[in-house]
This record gives C-alpha cells, sequence and structure tokens, in this order.
C-alpha cells in the first residue's frame, strides 16, 4: 500500500483530515489517518445579466396540506408521492454512463436517466462532503450557516431541512448515511423520524474516517421501507421520504467483490460500479412492492474527485469541473418527462426545492430555484449563478480559500492567481482568459462579492485572537509568526502548491506510522522536518502535538494544540485534545475550559460529552458524570468508549440497570467480550440471578482464560467444574 493510501486509511482522505481524541483520559491517540451551454454572448449581456441573477429568486411553490390518512380506495393519483433522495458521494459525472462515459457499469442510474430527468450541467457548492450535502438537503449555501468543512460547524437546528418540510407535512423521515461525518453530531438528522448511522468497530480517534460499505446502508434502508407499506391495512399508509447516502467512491479506492476484479485496474470505477449496484438494489425494492410509479427517485453526486486534473488526486484543494459538475437524475412518478435532458446550469441549492415542489410542497428561505419549469419546456431565463467554494487549503495548509462563480459559458474563480474560462470553448478550464477578458473578470469578481456579501454573519465571523498564555506557548516553541495573518492576507495559491503535496501527505504518513509502531521519537522528527517547510499546516501541529503527548511531554503537546487551535479555529480537535493533557495533568478547571471551548464549535458532540464526563468525574460529580456519559451514547451509539464509561460509573454506583444494558451492547458489538460476560456476570450475583451468574462467569473465563476475578467468582459461589 502507498504512503498516499496509508495516510488516508488512518487520517482520512484529504479532505476529511480534521483532527480529534479518543482516549477516556491520559494521552490522545494517535490519528489515523461539461459542457456548459446556456449563452452569454457578449460583455455587456454579462453585466447586464449578472445584476439581475444575483438576485436568488425562490420559485412560489404551491402550498400544500400536511397530508391526513384516507380510505385505501382513493385513487394513487390523488396521494402525494413518497421520495428516495439518493446521494453518491464522490461521483464524477463523467464517469456515468448516462453522461457518455463508454466504460461505465452504471446500469441502474443510467436507467433513471432514461426513464427520467438528467440535467447535464449541475454543479455543487464545494467539493466537500459536509457542506456539499448541507447545500443539497437545505437548499442554503452552506457558508450562511458557517458549514465550510467537514466535522466543523454543524447545521443550525433553525435551518429547515428537508427532512424536517416533509416531516411538518405528514411524511415518515428516513436516513441513512454511510460515513460519520453527516450524522447526528454535524446537524444531518433534523426531522428525520429513523436516523441509522451504525458503524462497526468505531474508534473516537478516527471518528472523521468512521464509514460502512453501500451494501449496509442499502440493507438499512430496504428495512425501513419496506416497514412503510402495510397492503392488508384498510387506511393508507402514510407518505415517506428517505435519504440514502453512498460513501464507497471516496479514497482510497478498494470496491468490494466482484468489482475489484472486474476494475482491477481503475479501482475508482469499480467503486462507482458498486454505488450503483445499490442503487439497483432500492429501486428493485420499490418494484417488488408496486411503489416505483408513486416515487420519486433522485440520485445526485455531493461533488466529483480530481483523478489528476489540474494536479489533484482527489478533492477539496481546488474548484474545478472535476469536482464540481455532479450527476443528478431524477426518475417522476409515473415516469413523468421520461428521457428529458436539461442542459441549463443547475446547483445543489437547486435539488431540495426541486424536490419539495414536485411532491407539492412549498420550499421558504432557500437560495436555489425549483427547476420543473425548465424541465417541463419553460423557455429558461438567464441561468442563475452558481457559487462554490472551498476553504479547506486554508483551514488545513495555511494557503489561500478559492471561491468561484458560474454565470452561462463563464468561470470565474477567486485566488492570489485569479481565473477566467470559457467553458464553451475550454470545458477542461486549460486556458485561463483573465488577461484578454479583464473586464468581464471584474464584472463576475464584484458578483461574487455582492453574493457572498450577502451571507450573514456566520460566513464572516472572525476567530477569536489567542491570549496572552496560547502566544507564550507558541513562542516558547519559536512559533513567532503563526499568530500573525499572512503578509498578503491570503496563503500562497494552491495551484502553486498542490506539487508539494503528495510528498508533505507522505511524511505525515511515516509519522502516524510511527506512532503506530510506539516511536514517537521518530514521529517528531518527521513531522519538526515538515513544519520547517510549512509551519500554518494545521494537521502537522496536531500529529506533533500526539507524540508529544505520547511521551508525556505535557507542555510541548499544550503547545502544538495551541498552534493548531490558531491555524483553524473551526475544529474542535485542538480543544478536545488540549483538555484531555490537562485532565492527564490533574487539572480539571482548564479541561473544562477547553471542553467548553470545544462544545460551543461542535454542541452535539459525542466526544465532547465523553470528555466532560471524565471531568466531572475527576471532579467527585458522579451523577454529572452519568448523565454526560448518558449523552455521549445517544449521540454517537456506535462509540464503544461511552458505553463502556458509562457502564463502568454506573456499576460503580450500583446503577445496574443503567449499567447492564451497555454491557449487554457492549458484547453484541464485539468489544472486548470476556469483560462484558464478567459485567454482567456480577450484576446477575449482585441481584440474585446465581444460574445467570454462573453462566457468564464461566463464558468470561472460557474467552479469557487468565481472568483471575472471574475464577474467584467462580468458587465462591460453589462451581467446582475446572476451569
Amino acid at each position: 500500500m502507498s504512503h498516499c493510501h496509508l495516510f488516508l486509511r488512518r487520517v482520512g482522505p484529504h479532505p476529511h483530515a480534521q483532527k480529534t481524541s479518543s482516549q477516556l483520559a491520559g494521552t490522545p491517540p494517535p490519528r489515523g489517518p461539461q459542457a456548459l451551454r446556456s449563452s452569454v454572448d457578449s460583455r455587456a449581456r454579462v453585466s447586464l445579466s449578472l445584476a439581475a441573477v444575483v438576485i436568488l429568486t425562490v420559485f412560489a411553490l404551491r402550498p400544500a396540506q400536511p397530508y391526513a390518512s384516507t380510505s385505501a380506495s382513493s385513487t394513487s393519483s390523488d396521494a402525494p408521492p413518497n421520495v428516495l433522495l439518493i446521494t453518491i458521494d464522490t461521483v464524477r459525472a463523467d464517469h456515468i454512463g448516462a453522461y457518455g462515459a463508454t466504460k461505465a457499469a452504471t446500469p441502474a442510474i443510467d436507467r433513471l436517466a432514461r426513464e427520467g430527468v438528467r440535467f447535464a450541467d449541475a454543479t455543487t457548492q464545494a467539493p466537500l462532503t459536509g457542506p456539499a450535502h448541507a447545500a443539497i438537503l437545505t437548499g442554503r449555501y452552506p457558508a450562511r450557516f458557517g458549514v465550510r468543512d467537514n466535522a466543523s460547524a454543524p447545521i443550525p437546528p433553525g435551518v429547515t431541512s428537508i427532512a424536517e418540510l416533509f416531516k411538518s407535512n405528514g411524511y415518515r423521515t428516513g436516513g441513512f448515511v454511510g460515513a460519520f461525518i453527516l450524522g447526528p453530531e454535524y446537524g444531518f438528522a433534523h426531522g428525520f423520524d429513523a436516523f441509522d448511522t451504525s458503524f462497526a468497530r468505531f474508534n473516537t480517534g478516527m471518528k472523521l474516517q468512521a464509514q460502512r460499505r453501500g451494501g449496509e446502508v442499502t440493507d438499512a434502508a430496504v428495512a425501513w421501507i419496506g416497514q412503510q407499506s402495510n397492503p392488508q391495512s384498510a387506511i393508507r399508509n402514510p407518505p415517506w421520504f428517505a435519504w440514502v447516502h453512498l460513501y464507497d467512491a471516496h479514497a482510497p479506492y478498494d470496491p468490494p467483490a466482484p468489482f475489484r476484479t472486474r476494475f482491477q485496474t481503475s479501482p475508482y470505477d469499480g467503486e462507482i460500479a458498486y454505488v450503483d449496484s445499490c442503487v439497483a438494489r432500492l429501486v428493485a425494492t420499490l418494484e417488488r412492492a408496486g411503489q416505483l410509479d408513486r416515487t420519486l427517485v433522485v440520485v445526485i453526486a455531493d461533488h466529483g474527485e480530481g483523478l489528476g486534473d489540474h494536479g489533484e488526486a482527489e478533492h477539496g484543494l481546488f474548484l474545478y469541473e472535476s469536482v464540481l459538475h455532479v450527476p443528478w437524475v431524477m426518475r417522476l412518478p409515473g415516469g413523468a418527462s421520461g428521457g428529458a435532458v436539461v442542459k441549463t446550469q443547475v446547483r445543489a441549492i437547486d435539488a431540495m426545492p426541486t424536490i419539495a415542489a414536485i411532491a407539492g410542497l412549498t420550499a421558504s428561505n432557500v437560495d436555489g430555484e425549483n427547476v420543473m419549469p425548465i424541465v417541463r419546456g419553460a423557455a429558461p431565463r438567464d441561468p442563475a449563478p452558481s457559487y462554490a467554494e472551498t476553504y479547506y487549503p486554508r483551514w488545513h495548509f495555511g494557503w489561500s480559500e478559492l471561491k468561484s462563480i458560474r454565470v452561462g459559458d463563464w468561470k470565474y474563480i477567486d485566488a492570489p492567481k485569479p481565473e477566467l474560462y470559457d467553458m464553451r470553448t475550454d470545458a477542461a478550464e486549460r486556458r485561463n482568459a483573465i488577461d484578454a477578458r479583464g473586464a468581464l473578470a471584474g464584472g463576475l469578481s464584484a458578483e461574487l462579492t455582492k453574493l457572498q456579501n450577502a451571507f450573514g454573519a456566520a460566513a464572516s465571523a472572525e476567530a477569536p485572537q489567542p491570549d496572552a498564555e496560547t502566544l507564550a506557548r507558541l513562542r516558547s516553541l519559536g512559533y513567532v509568526g503563526i499568530a500573525a495573518p499572512s503578509s498578503t492576507g491570503r496563503g500562497p495559491d494552491p495551484k502553486d502548491m498542490v506539487a508539494k503535496l503528495d510528498a508533505f501527505r507522505s511524511g505525515i504518513s511515516r509519522a502516524i506510522d510511527a506512532l503506530g509502531r510506539g516511536q514517537p521519537d521518530a514521529a517528531i522528527a518527521d513531522l519538526k522536518n515538515l513544519i520547517a517547510i510549512n509551519d500554518r499546516s494545521y494537521e502537522l501541529h496536531l500529529f506533533l502535538g500526539d507524540a508529544y503527548a505520547a511521551k508525556r511531554q505535557w507542555e510541548n503537546a499544550l503547545g502544538e494544540y495551541s498552534a493548531a487551535a490558531v491555524l483553524n479555529p473551526h475544529g474542535s480537535g485542538p480543544l478536545v485534545s488540549q483538555a484531555r493533557v490537562f485532565l492527564a495533568q490533574g487539572d480539571a478547571a482548564k479541561a473544562a475550559e477547553k471542553i467548553e471551548a470545544a462544545a460551543r464549535i461542535e454542541p452535539a458532540s459525542g466526544e465532547v460529552a465523553l470528555v466532560r464526563g471524565s471531568i466531572f468525574e475527576q471532579q467527585g460529580r458522579g451523577a454529572d458524570a452519568l448523565a454526560q456519559y448518558e449523552a455521549a451514547v445517544q449521540a454517537n451509539g456506535s462509540d464503544t468508549q461511552a458505553r463502556a464509561s458509562l457502564a463502568s460509573l454506573a456499576m460503580r454506583t450500583r446503577q445496574y440497570d443503567k449499567a447492564r444494558p451497555q454491557f449487554e451492547k457492549l458484547l453484541q458489538m464485539g468489544y472486548r467480550p470476556s469483560r462484558m460476560h464478567f459485567g454482567i456476570a456480577q450484576i446477575a450475583e449482585a441481584q440474585g440471578e446465581i444460574k445467570r451468574a454462573l453462566s457468564e462467569y464461566r463464558q468470561a473465563v472460557q474467552l479469557e482464560p487468565g481472568l483471575t476475578e472471574a475464577k474467584s467468582a467462580l468458587l465462591r459461589l460453589g462451581d467446582k467444574t475446572p476451569h
């Protein structure tokens, strides 16, 4: 396996390399690693059109009454449709058969396009999973509520999601996701009656890389969809809305059999073929239940993949069409508009109001538009601008953020070295027209600024300045310039840095491998060499903090975490790590200060609740600690550490009704089975269930022959069986 893939497995593909912590106390653990066909032909028309289209209009959709159950004899045309929204992660449009990929194996998606509507020119708002999905699910630019990275600011509760809209109109709602970064902690569960985010072998230190196969996600979705219809009922079942997220096409590309063998030379396409097979299962489920023609089926990708275009292997760094152009197809109820192809530019933020309109609902307070009038043949007006951004280069490497705006055939990228492309003649974005069309570029830049200025406070909030203690720590480590802004106001242009990226990641991978082998000194040496090249990289300081923490060099660790927090104040990881170090030092007050700062960034974080519980335990606040552990389990039921902490404290306080379910669930999850049997046995013995206690103690000894406490318990209970 390559160094790059080792890094990806431990800290995730680069758009997910945000750092988090895991241990209950003590040292923080090491982190794992096309063409555009709308026309704006003249400079004058562009200038006039831009002023109009920058006003983001929401179509006035016909209002709908909340659904009420009626007799099953009602005609199907009277019933609101079911809605199945499938988001496919990291899928380029030009790797789908319906979009011209001759070697693609995507028959299910191609069928939906054939029997439905295909948007030939759909574009996303961000080349990152979290922000892109926020745009799809809310119909709003994610910058409006500060969602600019994965696992950073959550979608606020006050923002109406598509699930909340459907639920408030009588729909049953179910969500099924393949990656932790789209979980409840980041606001993606708002409005869902059922939300499935079960991740086997979850590790808090690897939470941003937690994912599961599309087959598991599809299994859960198929089961839920099956529960929503009861053909024997005399009362018509309420309609349902389901969101299914398939994450598999994310790097590293490792498709399961038989796709691994079939696509040995193009594993990325193998992953897409596997995703398509999951789509096929979902469609087949609807067909078998006789629901396909009563269901709106939508398939849309959150973003694409670089695959080497412009030097970018994956996504997150640039705003070229390789990552912004996405497939979007939808099969309407009854197969209406079958075979339609919309060539006008549409945007990810248009998905939510469009889906709502097809179901007869009103989507208000959104940036996107209902595009069904275009589907039905209305003459398209001047295309609305599509804004996209990536703050990943800035927040993770100290390089410049990028923003882009597309209006018709022209695309402008706001960068330290700005770019302008005529998408009619240069769809591959190889010929920068900035010098030849300076006035046009200036007009697009002004419209981008105007649009961005309308985003509100969350998009422009300044990070707090570091306090005196933090500055002192930074100075002690020689990081005098970290707290100061870049001399140009922006970091280097990512175009100038991309060639260094692979070597940079390889160095981080070596350091992580060294930490995994218990060699923190080797990790420190590698990380210091990299910091000498770029001391404004968020991840480097986080990993270096981990290395120092592994050596119990607490002050150095705190200094590195402080540097990471200054470089990326939008992530909670450095604060959680500092809290853990303060706990290890016995300073619960400072640990509490840091964990509350982390909570202001991620208020629903299970990890924050877990560490807060540990702080309360150290302070002797048992009841408060127990409540926090319960909150951590509720936030993320896949976190074995949260469950184990809850069970342990409940046992010590003799709250067996709280401890037993955790031991049983942990046993089901395969977490330290011998110790889980032992815990269940202790509870059974305390409650006089001697037969159950003997059975559990025996299983504990069978699994762990050296577990003397279980052997002693068996002798105490009179068990004469040799063990």
